[in-house]
């Protein structure tokens, strides 16, 4: 998820139970030319356990030079995945991310240039191909596994869906029974039952959350005990300040502040918390403008609802 898998959100769902993380978005052609803003995006916390670099692109040469560099580096990533179900206009202009599926001899160049050049594991994230016929899925599936891709991540919607309507779990059922590694799915979860039901109507062991984590870190514990667990009032704000304070170390105050916008407001948004104090968030410049915030949210007398995700 561009502009939030950074660090300090990691650390934020890694506090409740996330164990398989995966970096922000990095453009191949952004790294092989040495842009500041995709090397921040690598940045991996010492404590971090296990970590997936997630590249983005379409020109083989770049995603061999890419791949080498990801390999050669300070960071020793777990995984390596290939972005192939982004849909965001920008990149489908690029013929990269969910448009590389209808260019499958594109894709499988690119995917042999990090085989060769990757020597660890190497996964996939995709997007299903049509809503009722699984056979171009599974195809393309197929074909990656033949290549040598150990994981797939499948987000049942077609790209120019983007992130509305049902997620199609019948076909990411037949894909996972249609080759032998892993399949993961993905799509539309923001809660606990949402999960229960994605893993149940696909069949899959394991699924991804993305979108339904933001200001909801807590979303990985209540899948991993199976039981939704109520947040208070109190440890929101905990792990909101913690999160913020986490960017601040990150990128220093000035552009923490800025970016901390956004995220602040995914913690307070749809909690019954009153809307002026909300409107508050856009002129947070500076860390003292953050607390003086929270102590206002922390004594405002309202109850605040729905902090269970």
């Amino acid at each position: 998820m561009a502009g939030y898998t950074d660090l300090p959100f990691r650390r934020a769902c890694r506090r409740y139970g996330l164990y398989y993380g995966t970096t922000a978005l990095i453009d191949a052609g952004a790294l092989v030319h040495g842009n500041p803003d995709s090397v921040a995006i690598l940045h991996r916390g010492e404590e971090e356990e296990w970590l997936q670099v997630q590249l983005l692109g379409s020109i083989p040469t770049d995603i061999r030079t890419s791949t080498r560099i990801l390999r050669d580096g300070p960071w020793h990533f777990d995984a390596l995945n290939f972005n192939m179900g982004c849909p965001v206009r920008k990149v489908i202009k690029r013929l990269a991310g969910a448009a590389l599926m209808n260019q499958p001899v594109r894709a499988l160049e690119c995917l042999k240039e990090m085989r060769d050049n990757w020597p660890g594991v190497l996964t996939v994230k995709m997007r299903i191909l049509k809503e009722d016929n699984p056979e171009p899925t599974i195809k393309l599936a197929q074909r990656l596994e033949a290549i040598g891709v150990q994981g797939l991540a499948i987000h049942g919607r077609l790209a120019r869906m983007l992130y509305s309507g049902p997620v199609h779990t019948q076909i990411i059922r037949a894909v996972r029974e249609s080759v032998k590694i892993p399949v993961i799915a993905n799509g539309g979860i923001f809660r606990l039952e949402d999960a229960q039901r994605l893993s149940k109507e696909t069949g899959c062991e394991q699924v991804m959350v993305a979108r339904g984590a933001i200001g909801v870190p807590w979303i990985f514990r209540d899948i991993a005990t199976g039981t939704t667990i109520p947040v208070s009032r109190e440890e929101l704000l905990d792990v909101m300040t913690e999160h913020v304070d986490q960017m601040v170390q990150e990128y220093g105050e000035k552009g923490a502040m800025i970016l901390s916008r956004k995220i602040i407001s995914s913690y307070l948004g749809g909690r019954g918390f009153p809307h002026e104090l909300r409107a508050q968030v856009v002129n947070i410049a500076t860390w003292q403008d953050f607390i003086a915030l929270r102590s206002q949210l922390t004594a405002c007398p309202v109850q605040v609802t729905d902090c269970h995700g």
